[in-house]
């Protein structure tokens, strides 16, 4: 939707559209299984660095992913395993789009979240057992690595289950109820590493041109799980940024450039994950957001041809478009003697409210909301705070 106002209606279509045709991508295309093993190999060393144990290391990856052994035995076989169980996730997803306003408040309420917070997820913070949430622009991300991604969409799916240590059991491993998390990149976003020129081009050559949606990354978030070893997230990023720098430097050493961004950037605008759970931050945030009072979720009109295109697919056609609930546009009108340069979201106030008939805490958001002119960039972080305590 580049260059066009965002509408619900041009929102909408666009996800059906992306939806079919990445999830068609994922099935058919061979260069799909080998992206997919570069990503799986990239992990692998990862939990490699991180455990010092090559077979640690599968069982962490493949058990973080969902999967109870035997895993596979061989990448190609990983690969599409995982590309096809990930096609399957997105036909059966509820579609959900976000107007840019919710999306600027999702994204400062998910930086407010610790990892504290997350371990509160449990499976009815869900709004739907699948869902696809297709935001109205990409977010640029800095991960832990270093590498930038221009994050476009997230999809999750229950139920889901995560291996996890166990000392009760033989084997000394069991499972955790989970939910399984992916993230996709915009293909016509601003970051084009020559790696992602090459994959294109591959595509092309192959007779499968990339898909709107470019998957990322997969992992799987137990529900109401503390971690115990409150360490082990600080040493799997060291590993991260140990091992995408070795990446990093051989690529440059071969000619290639994996920090190329194309198109309207300011190096001050993305978003730093510093510890890889910006996604799951952003999906909690979004899920506890779904279900207050202060956010309106509700259907799209769905017209024949969607109707059409949606059973062709064999997907459901309808689309949920989320959005704050109207307030008195007197009220988030800026001045007029002032020219107000930034947009900033307001009166977020986090709160870990105790619910007695659960018997648990759950993250709530008190009255947040988007102050300055549309078309301004979106303070966030430290500066956003400044402006409105």
């Amino acid at each position: 939707m580049a260059g066009n106002k965002w509408t619900v209606a041009r929102a909408a279509r666009y996800a059906r559209d992306a939806r079919i045709a990445t999830a068609a991508y994922l099935r058919e295309a061979p260069v799909a299984r080998t992206w997919q093993i570069s990503k799986l190999m990239r992990a692998h060393q990862v939990h490699t660095a991180h455990l010092g144990q090559p077979e640690a290391a599968t069982m962490l990856l493949f058990g973080g992913l969902g999967y109870r052994p035997p895993f596979p035995s061989a990448w190609p076989e990983a690969a599409d395993l995982i590309v096809t169980d990930e096609a399957h996730c997105l036909d059966s997803a509820q579609l959900y789009v976000l107007t840019p306003q919710m999306c600027d408040v999702v994204v400062a309420a998910a930086l407010s979240l610790t990892v504290e917070d997350l371990q509160l997820l449990d499976a009815d913070d869900l709004p739907s057992p699948t869902g696809l949430v297709v935001l109205p622009h990409p977010l640029l991300v800095t991960g832990v690595g270093g590498d930038l991604s221009d994050d476009r969409a997230y999809c999750w799916s229950t139920p889901a289950s995560v291996l996890r240590p166990d000392p009760e059991k033989a084997d000394g491993v069991g499972s955790a109820p989970a939910v399984r998390v992916s993230a996709y990149d915009d293909t016509h976003g601003p970051v084009r590493p020559d790696s992602f020129r090459d994959l294109a081009a591959e595509a092309r050559r192959q007779g499968t041109p990339l898909p709107p949606l470019l998957l990322d990354s997969i992992r799987c978030l137990p529900f109401r799980y503390t971690d115990g070893d409150p360490q082990a997230l600080d040493r799997l990023a060291a590993a991260a940024r140990h091992v995408d720098g070795a990446l990093r430097n051989t690529a440059a050493a071969h000619g290639l450039d994996e920090s190329h961004v194309e198109g309207e950037y300011a190096p001050d605008s993305q978003i730093d994950d510093v510890d890889d759970t910006f996604t799951l931050r952003f999906l909690y945030a979004f899920w506890r957001l779904c279900e207050q009072r202060l956010t309106d979720v509700a259907p799209t009109e769905v017209n024949h041809a969607a109707r059409l295109q949606a059973d062709r697919a064999q997907v459901p056609a309808d689309v949920r478009v989320v959005q704050l609930r109207q307030r008195d546009p007197a009220r988030d009108r800026p001045t007029q003697d002032r020219a107000w340069q930034h947009r900033w979201v307001v009166r977020m106030h986090k709160v870990r409210q105790w619910y007695p008939s659960e018997q648990r805490h759950k993250v709530i958001y008190r009255g947040p909301y988007v102050k300055g002119p549309a078309e301004r960039p979106l303070l966030r972080g430290e500066a956003a705070r400044a402006l409105v305590r």
